[in-house]
């Protein structure tokens, strides 16, 4: 009489298949004989205990779910490990991504516990920034989505969303994001969480692509949604996202407001990355507000919580230098310019940005003088450079240096300038 082949039964016969195992091979590994694989394999008879825990053996998947309630275990087990990431707890996250690394082992079997595990891996390696090998396992996962379900996809694109923040590749950042939005309205009972930080992430590919008021919007939208948990670090993301928008603005009160909140709270969780952050916001706050002084002193605290070839080092490093030239101390600006130089003369992302403020601090220097060459270089290589990067309101700035620079001159060309800070204010805040 046949019977309904239980899940744990008809795994072990698609690993069989898909490994080219034969009858009698995998019979003589559970100590068995050939009729008893065919019977179970026609669905009409059931492997014992015994002999699945000998065939698990024989296929390197012991303690890997095989049966519905094993894999019941195995999927909350994996969201454990995702939130464990979420919430910062690395290590732990590590342990048990470890404990299931078989999983992979199941691919022929089971299309949904593998890949979310792959899944998974790479949300840890993000959170490690471990760039290169994330980029490696989410490029192989894409080359399987069409046989993905929704839930995977979400999390291919808000990975992938993610990894490109880290690049500093907005747009594509944007897409990926907007993507995991569009599935995760299909969901009915999508993670809370979830749906919280991916209003984070859209927050800061705008942020990225100058955009503040949409920006803005995103992180205003994420309040409505935010549930604190763990140590609160997408709540400081947010509200750091939100403040540095704030800025770019013109809103500087309530952008300072939530700064020292920020700052706070990121050395009450000894988050050295947030508070250097936090920091950096500040002197850029006092930057803009030309309160100069006081801007440098929290540069060179945001300094000492960088490591030196990070992103945020050169970029607290830049304003530095630019903080330092704007208070017209242009020799100790061109000295630290000199000084720092091996940090950054061999970075395809920073060293245009500091030759750029090499031109800047010589002009600024020298307005009243003829200095065509820092003039030009400022025009046509700096600028178009600020903009293919998105960094429309550095832009402005230096727009805003050739516009004086011109006025003195009694160049025509000043009022150039002022169209082209008139269309970036345009893109950026009115578009």
């Amino acid at each position: 009489m046949q019977i309904e082949m239980r899940l744990e039964d008809k795994k072990i016969m698609q690993l069989r298949k898909a490994n080219k195992i034969s009858q009698g091979a995998l019979a003589e590994a559970i100590n068995s004989r050939i009729q008893n694989i065919t019977r179970v394999e026609n669905g009409i008879a059931q492997y014992s205990d015994e002999m699945l825990m000998l065939a698990k053996d024989f296929f390197k998947i012991k303690d890997m779910p095989i049966s519905e309630q094993e894999c019941a275990t195995c999927k909350n087990r994996l969201y454990i490990m995702r939130d464990y990431v979420r919430d910062g707890r690395h290590k732990e996250a590590r342990d048990i991504c470890c404990e299931l690394a078989n999983l992979v082992i199941l691919d022929p079997c089971d299309d949904e516990l593998p890949m979310l595990y792959r899944l998974y891996e790479a949300i840890l390696l993000i959170a490690e920034r471990d760039i290169v090998s994330a980029w490696a396992k989410l490029n192989y996962i894409q080359s399987r989505l069409p046989n993905m379900n929704e839930e995977q996809l979400y999390y291919f694109n808000s990975s992938m969303g993610e990894l490109n923040i880290l690049l500093a590749q907005y747009e594509d950042a944007l897409e990926y994001c907007m993507n995991a939005f569009e599935i995760s309205e299909k969901f009915t009972d999508f993670s809370q969480y979830e749906l919280t930080r991916l209003h984070v992430l859209v927050a800061i590919c705008y942020t990225g692509l100058n955009f503040p008021y949409r920006a803005i919007f995103y992180v205003q939208k994420n309040h409505d949604l935010y549930i604190e948990r763990g140590t609160g670090k997408l709540g400081l993301t947010s509200d750091l996202t939100l403040a540095i928008n704030y800025i770019m603005v013109n809103n500087l009160k309530e952008s300072e407001r939530l700064l020292s909140t920020c700052l706070t709270r990121a050395m009450s969780i000894k988050d050295q990355l947030r508070t250097g952050i936090s920091n950096q916001y500040i002197g850029f706050l006092h930057m803009k507000a030309r309160n100069w002084q006081t801007a440098i002193d929290y540069f060179n605290t945001a300094l000492t919580h960088f490591t030196k070839d990070s992103r945020q080092y050169m970029d607290a490093l830049y304003y530095k230098i630019r903080t330092v030239a704007g208070s017209r101390k242009f020799a100790k600006a061109k000295k630290l310019l000199s000084e720092t130089k091996q940090l950054y003369i061999n970075s395809e992302v920073f060293s245009p940005k500091f030759e750029a403020l090499s031109h800047y601090v010589t002009l600024s220097s020298r307005i009243s003088l003829y200095n065509d060459e820092s003039a030009e270089y400022i025009e046509h290589v700096a600028i178009p450079h600020f903009e293919k990067i998105c960094e429309y309101f550095e832009a402005i700035d230096y727009y805003k240096l050739l516009e004086a620079y011109y006025e003195v001159k009694n160049n025509k060309k000043s009022l150039l300038m002022a169209m082209a800070i008139r269309r970036i204010y345009e893109r950026c805040l009115f578009h």
